[in-house]
């Protein structure tokens, strides 16, 4: 069981890594009034611009900086003391931020009809956060 541990660790603490770095170049580049580097496709200014990409005047990937930040830091917690208490930390993270990534990979791809790849970098991010830690939390049942 502790190299499963251990892989869950290095796992949260990548993702929760590229999830941090996606969320704040976003969040940089939005309080810099800068355009969102995108590629030939296109379509990252027109998400990260929409009526959605703020709530109450704050930035979601501003959000997505605090969530991700406190993955790393409570997986790193979780780690080292094995508390199980962490572990159900982030899940009560990961749950909630799961179904709000699937909810703006919906006003993506039907209502605002543009694609983010930082976007979905994201979401993928904690679609793959939210199973493992699913997992982890079954087996430790």
């Amino acid at each position: 069981m502790e190299k499963k541990l251990f892989r869950y660790f290095v796992l949260a603490l990548i993702l929760g890594f590229i999830g941090f770095t996606d969320a704040t170049y976003l969040t940089a580049v939005h309080f810099l009034d800068g355009e969102v580097a995108c590629g030939e496709q296109g379509g990252c200014d027109e998400v990260t611009t929409s009526e959605y990409a703020t709530i109450a005047g704050i930035p979601v990937s501003l959000f997505g900086v605090v969530y991700y930040l406190a993955v790393v830091l409570i997986s790193v917690w979780w780690f080292d003391k094995r508390n199980s208490l962490a572990l159900n930390m982030i899940l009560f993270l990961v749950v909630p931020a799961f179904f709000m990534s699937a909810w703006f990979v919906y006003l993506m791809f039907f209502v605002i009809q543009a694609i983010c790849w930082w976007c979905l970098v994201s979401a993928a991010s904690t679609t793959i956060l939210f199973l493992a830690t699913l997992y982890m939390k079954l087996k430790s049942l």
